[in-house]
């Protein structure tokens, strides 16, 4: 079952966000952000940029998963959050930093698989989760390969950009922070995501509201330890 719009702004066409049933009927809230796979779609989805009404809608359907008790899964391919003037007026920054909040705090379990690229606090709205899954070919990151560059100003290439700020799949399971990795060139990639989504919600489903947002907060409390002040 679909959700559309935030009852305020409209609706974001790179989000789909709804309710459904995994392969063993247990019921699931589910985000998925889609850059679009042709120039047509890419425009009109604004090639994954999610804009304010979009996060919003993410906000009422986790809001709906935590009252239903239903986790929620949440699949990533975007270049990050919309940066034109008309989503900062309406307020992005808040919109995203309520996101991030809101899945601290949650109450059921939630899970986040990076399907491509996944940059920028845009990203990271929909990744405080209990486990984060890569596929082995995407990228989770403060921002693209390219704009790290950018912001560096010819000090660094991309190559060496990357080996700077972790930000493939790999060096993130190294770090701690992924916790499963899968390899996109298998036959029925979508079969096999759908399996790995169930294994890890299986021991989550165990834990207490409280130890499920202990879990999330220490994931990253960990992750941020490797890097002295």
């Amino acid at each position: 079952m679909a959700q559309h719009g935030d009852r305020l702004l409209g609706d974001d066409p790179a989000l789909t966000a709804g309710f459904g049933r995994t392969a063993d009927h247990r019921g699931v809230a589910v985000l998925g952000v889609d850059r679009g796979a042709d120039l047509a779609t890419r425009r009109a989805k604004n090639g994954g940029a999610l804009t304010v009404p979009g996060y919003r809608t993410a906000l009422r359907v986790i809001a709906h998963a935590a009252k239903f008790d239903l986790p929620v899964v949440s699949l990533i391919n975007m270049p990050g959050a919309d940066a034109s003037p008309k989503s900062e007026r309406f307020g992005q920054s808040q919109a995203i930093a309520d996101l991030i909040a809101a899945m601290g705090q949650l109450t059921v379990p939630n899970i986040v698989v990076f399907l491509g690229e996944g940059h920028s606090g845009g990203a990271l709205g929909f990744a405080n989760a209990n486990r984060l899954l890569m596929l082995d070919d995407s990228l989770f990151n403060v921002a693209s390969p390219e704009a790290v560059a950018a912001i560096l100003r010819g000090q660094q290439t991309v190559s060496e950009a990357i080996d700077l700020l972790p930000m493939t799949a790999k060096q993130l399971q190294q770090r701690g922070l992924v916790d499963q990795i899968i390899a996109h060139d298998q036959p029925d990639l979508v079969t096999v995501i759908g399996h790995q989504i169930l294994k890890q919600l299986a021991p989550l489903s165990a834990l207490t509201p409280a130890e499920l947002i202990a879990q999330r907060e220490a994931k990253f409390q960990d992750f941020l330890a490797q890097w002295p002040l």
